[in-house]
């Protein structure tokens, strides 16, 4: 006759804990519908092995696809919303800031240039464009992200140059708010209408991380710590939160959890 061992509270949470982690995707994509519209969601921070107490530099990485199941053309995209996790924070203080008017009507290489103190990031956005007489094609835009204010607010200026046949040039503004609970940081991104005039977007990749030095001491616009429990080596953690709000309503949106591990 076989035994049975009761486990302690500690085992019984160990087993959770390894059980979650095993079904956790530490670098998949994620995926919501809403009627006939498709959003995929992607993200990533590295290095994925963090301090547990204290925060470390990191650069983290988004993105997403947006396709519908009839191959009709999506509603326009009107907002991007990143919402970071509280173990996470953005730091500012000694890096140099940009405006919309060192960025709007010129070319990448000029921004760069005019605001290469303020650069903290960079990706790429894909759009399928429509042309009369040229029937639909994609286009694919450069992206770089620059520490800015907007209004009066800390904003995240990302701007993006399209090439031939279509060359374009605009900036999506990423107004930057703290916040309480799971998520500490939310970045609110609203497309200008020049992003869908001559079509839409279909995809973007946006990378987040700077290290820098101020005042002799070194520091990184993004860092975080994992947040293990004491005596887990790694922990299963709500990266960020991304959602796309169309101007139909509509809203497509995915918790993007991954796994972290302790350094030290």
């Amino acid at each position: 006759m076989s035994k049975r061992i009761k486990k302690s509270p500690a085992a019984a949470l160990a087993a959770l804990v390894l059980a979650a982690l095993a079904l956790a995707s530490p670098a998949g994509a994620e995926r919501d519908q809403a009627a006939n519209l498709i959003g995929t969601f992607s993200g990533d921070i590295s290095p994925a092995r963090l301090p547990r107490n204290e925060a470390a530099p990191v650069s983290v990485q988004m993105g997403g696809k947006i396709s519908t199941t009839d191959r009709a053309t999506p509603p326009k995209l009107a907002e991007i919303v990143l919402q970071i996790n509280s173990h996470g924070k953005l730091q500012t203080k000694g890096l140099g800031r940009c405006t919309l008017a060192k960025l709007n009507a010129f070319t990448s290489a000029q921004a760069k240039r005019r605001c290469a103190d303020a650069l903290i990031g960079h990706g790429n956005v894909t759009s399928r464009v429509s042309l009369p007489g040229q029937g639909a094609f994609a286009s694919n835009g450069v992206l770089n992200a620059y520490n800015g204010t907007y209004k009066g607010h800390t904003a995240v200026l990302a701007q993006v140059e399209s090439g031939q046949p279509l060359p374009l040039n605009y900036v999506i503004v990423f107004t930057v708010k703290k916040t309480k609970g799971t998520f500490g940081s939310t970045l609110t991104g609203t497309l200008p209408p020049i992003a869908s005039e001559y079509g839409y977007i279909t995809a973007f990749h946006l990378s987040l991380g700077r290290r820098y030095t101020y005042r002799g001491k070194k520091l990184s616009y993004a860092s975080a710590s994992c947040p293990a429990p004491a005596g887990f080596s790694q922990a299963v953690f709500a990266l960020a939160k991304a959602s796309y709000l169309f101007d139909d309503g509509r809203v497509l949106s995915s918790v993007l959890e991954r796994v972290c591990k302790v350094r030290g």
